[in-house]
């Protein structure tokens, strides 16, 4: 199920007070509704919601009216830390002022991986979150597996990354986007302190948007049980958990990538993800 039309896009580049940069992609849609800020998970950026050739999720959801904002995370050079934090305190406020600039409305923020994390962690601890529309999570969670980046596996992540500069992401198979040291060692220390402290459970607690988490039952790198754990700790009365799956009637049981970017998914996961926010975006519509 690909778009009849390729959406207009423009790029951006949003410098936060550190001097840290990120690039921005601006997706057009003709009859605007709620505007969605995408973020990719690690090893991975804008190609995930859009490819070059127009097609992903974010072109599917503008055909349907929904205007996009792809989010691509620090990388290094820029003179400031390229950190997950850093990321997620000074880069993703700015983000939501810039929605507000250019559409003055609230915003669904839709992540994949540690995307959804940091989108969640962002509305509980960093956005203004009477200005999040909803949360849209794809194999999001940090309390499941995730070996690498748990001790004491985290070890040899953290050797490599320092020895080499980077993550070797693109050399191990595991996405298109290597990741600089700082992301790898806030990623371990998020996956390890949110484990073993309540703090960061605590702070998902005040997320009160209405929240669609949807996880892969093959997924093998952020499995179902993690991600439910996930939207569970939030306070929201509007919140539904999808494992999708055989067993619960979907065409196959989809892995990590493939709950977004397989054609299955084009067929299947996008259609229920477009009905959810259009039954949503009327109640943000009212309010505004």
């Amino acid at each position: 199920m690909t778009t009849n039309n390729t959406p207009a896009t423009r790029e951006e580049t949003l410098t936060a007070d550190d001097g840290g940069r990120i690039l921005l992609t601006f997706v057009a849609a003709e009859q605007p509704r709620s505007p969605i800020v995408y973020m990719p998970g690690m090893f991975t950026g804008r190609p995930f919601w859009l490819s070059d050739k127009g097609i992903g999720l974010a072109a599917y959801l503008a055909e349907a009216g929904f205007p996009g904002l792809i989010v691509q995370r620090r990388e290094a050079g820029c003179g400031a830390r390229p950190g997950l934090e850093e990321h997620l305190r000074l880069d993703l406020p700015r983000v939501q002022t810039r929605v507000e600039e250019t559409w003055g409305r609230p915003a669904f923020w839709m992540g994949h991986s540690f995307g959804g994390v940091l989108s969640a962690r962002a509305t509980a601890e960093t956005l203004d979150a009477a200005r999040v529309a909803g949360l849209v999570l794809f194999g999001s969670q940090f309390e499941v597996g995730k070996r690498p980046l748990h001790p004491p596996f985290s070890l040899a992540t953290r050797g490599i990354s320092a020895l080499l500069g980077r993550f070797p992401a693109r050399r191990l198979g595991l996405g298109p986007r290597d990741e600089p040291p700082e992301a790898m060692h806030d990623a371990i220390r998020l996956v390890t302190e949110g484990r073993r402290r309540p703090e960061l459970r605590q702070a998902l607690r005040k997320i009160t948007a209405p929240a669609l988490a949807i996880s892969g039952l093959g997924d093998k790198v952020d499995p179902t049980a993690g991600c439910e754990k996930l939207i569970g700790h939030f306070a929201s009365t509007d919140k539904r958990f999808i494992a999708a799956g055989r067993r619960n009637g979907f065409e196959m049981d989809y892995d990590h990538p493939g709950i977004v970017v397989s054609k299955p998914a084009q067929q299947e996961i996008w259609p229920l993800v477009r009905d959810w926010l259009l039954e949503r975006d009327v109640a943000v519509v009212s309010t505004n």
